[in-house]
């Protein structure tokens, strides 16, 4: 089966209809979930051992945001450099470009030697379908999400493949995370020991493939971004994983790309969104979700 055949079949079921019963430019209705056609069920048997890193990117401007103009303008390349410089145990790497019109960079995606698999949308999908097409085309063992803009030190991959090779129970592992009550977060945890987390951050997660088979993959009715990592945290949970963070892992987030680096519109598929009204929209999807999560519970153990 081809790549091209591949994405292909990803990327169906995004009609200008689907498109309007997730986002309208006004009157945003309630998401519904769309499962991309080639489901989680339908990959392949993985390489055991192997990590496979997923990367959506899309090209930036540093005029985009203040971080951009303030801060080194971590992307792409220097997160290639660290997986090879810093990375000790077998990986591959799949990068998912998104509404890339920059001829340099495609050139450069096309012709890095660091990079395994690529696809290319002719606009922004959002982050849990770009996830989820990379996930389609690993042949790893474990997953690891991983945002452009991510500094990944020595130890830190191989620090979450050991917790989740000597622990068939954890479903999710990552270097921060917190507690989770409706549609707040409550406190960061893991900061001085190894702790259970009601969700891990998105910014670099790993996840076992079996689990994400088990767990369905994510939930594109979060598109274009914001709490789909939480989501999958919880369906990882529901499906009797914990998630775990280790704290003092060497890794950095630059926040000079993806959702949480600026205050703009979010833009996806042709529509523009306002961060607070895509915030509070896919929170009240999500607390109406796992509702069973809160049922006897009260938010006391914050």
């Amino acid at each position: 089966m081809g790549l091209k055949y591949i994405c292909k079949r990803l990327c169906k079921g995004l009609s200008p209809n689907n498109l309007r019963s997730i986002f309208t430019k006004t009157d945003m209705p309630e998401p519904r979930f769309f499962a991309f056609d080639s489901t989680p069920s339908d990959m392949g048997d993985y390489i055991p051992g192997l990590v496979s890193f997923i990367v959506p990117t899309m090209y930036r401007k540093k005029t985009e945001s203040l971080a951009r103009l303030t801060h080194p303008l971590y992307t792409l390349r220097e997160l290639l450099r660290d997986i090879h410089t810093n990375v000790t145990v077998p990986f591959e790497v799949i990068v998912v470009c998104n509404e890339v019109d920059n001829r340099e960079y495609m050139e450069f995606v096309r012709a890095s030697a660091h990079i395994v698999r690529s696809c290319q949308n002719s606009e922004n999908v959002g982050v849990p379908r770009s996830w989820n097409m990379g996930a389609q085309l690993a042949k790893g063992e474990y997953l690891c999400f991983v945002n452009d803009d991510v500094e990944i030190g020595p130890g830190t991959v191989e620090c979450m493949v050991g917790a989740l090779a000597s622990d068939s129970t954890i479903g999710m592992v990552g270097p921060a995370g917190a507690l989770w009550y409706r549609q707040e977060p409550g406190p960061a945890v893991g900061l001085a020991q190894v702790e259970e987390a009601d969700a891990i951050c998105g910014w670099l997660f790993m996840t076992p493939q079996r689990v994400f088979v088990v767990s369905g993959g994510f939930d594109v009715a979060y598109t274009p971004a914001l709490v789909e990592e939480i989501d999958y945290a919880f369906a990882v949970r529901s499906n009797g994983y914990k998630c775990v963070v280790i704290p003092g892992m060497n890794a950095t987030h630059h926040h000079v790309s993806g959702a949480s680096s600026s205050d703009l519109p979010l833009r996806a598929m042709g529509y523009s969104l306002s961060r607070d009204a895509l915030t509070a929209r896919n929170r009240s999807y999500f607390e109406r979700k796992w509702q069973s999560f809160w049922e006897g519970k009260s938010r006391e153990r914050f």
